[in-house]
């Protein structure tokens, strides 16, 4: 027997009592696997395969004997996250990085009402949090897109708030880390992600604002300041109506919060773009910048 994670590239009908999946291996090499016609299984997702080889038609195939998808394989998520890189574009920072950046600032709130709340929030969605992207295209549209954003983000917080030292960073801190939690209901999957009709008609602002009333609520926190405050921040993170927010920023924490989301969504894109772009040429437009070309510059990054 032979066991192996493979992408499947096609799925083909036969007239014979098994059909054949074209599937490419984490070392790129392709293969084709027979599978019982009424197995359920779908293009451009990753699985876990028990295979036996055989001879059809004098070509070298695989017989599938056994098969599950990688959400359902008993892996730690660190694994899941090995086996999903070989095929999807992910986040360029490694989970344990991001995992140990987020949880840092998460142990930083010292305020009870709003740690229990973001703490209770973040565990129940915590394995959906470093896999999902942060939107199907546009910024951090890949793997553990979500994560990274969010790590990224909490670094910038640092900076805003020793310079204005007026914001509250516990609230700022909870803020970011539920802003874009529940982009993991919004969207179907976090590998070939598309939205979802809650994701459509609700969206992930309004979930997010809920989620939060519902476990305060549920914590016994639903008449604290610090409820009404996340919830706020959650509504008031897009700014513009149009743009998905019911509110506009009316506390300090939720203007901060949004401004820090758009630095990094905006530079994010940049960054990609600039990575593409040749020295001394300009990106091509940018929809997330105004349709804006920036030019790199041939003086190169400073070590």
């Amino acid at each position: 027997m032979e066991r192996f994670y493979a992408k499947i590239i096609s799925y083909n009908l036969t007239t014979y009592d098994t059909n054949t999946l074209s599937v490419i291996l984490r070392d790129d090499t392709r293969r084709t696997l027979r599978i019982d016609e009424n197995k359920d299984i779908k293009e451009d997702e990753v699985y876990f395969f028990v295979t036996e080889p055989i001879e059809f038609k004098e070509r070298q195939q695989y017989l599938v004997h056994e098969f599950t998808h990688i959400s359902g394989c008993d892996i730690t998520l660190e694994e899941k996250f090995a086996v999903m890189r070989e095929f999807y574009p992910f986040a360029p920072v490694d989970i344990k990085t991001t995992r140990r950046t987020v949880e840092k600032y998460l142990s930083r709130i010292e305020d009870e009402a709003t740690r229990e709340i973001t703490q209770a929030l973040y565990e129940r969605y915590k394995e959906d949090f470093y896999l999902y992207p942060a939107a199907t295209r546009f910024h951090h549209a890949y793997v553990g897109g979500v994560a990274h954003h969010t790590a990224t983000m909490l670094e910038l917080s640092d900076g805003i708030v020793s310079v204005y030292d007026f914001l509250d960073h516990d609230l700022l801190i909870a803020g970011i880390l539920l802003h874009d939690l529940f982009k993991t209901v919004e969207l179907s999957n976090y590998y070939a992600p598309e939205y979802t009709e809650e994701g459509r008609l609700l969206g992930h602002i309004a979930m997010g604002s809920e989620a939060i009333g519902d476990m305060a609520r549920e914590k016994g926190l639903y008449e604290t300041e610090e409820r009404m405050l996340l919830q706020h921040m959650l509504l008031a993170h897009h700014y513009y109506g149009n743009f998905g927010s019911p509110k506009k920023p009316a506390t300090p924490e939720a203007l901060a919060l949004h401004f820090i989301d758009n630095i990094d969504s905006k530079f994010a894109v940049l960054k990609e773009a600039l990575e593409e772009t040749e020295p001394g040429e300009f990106t091509q437009s940018l929809g997330v910048l105004d349709r804006e070309r920036y030019y790199k510059s041939k003086r190169g990054k400073k070590e």
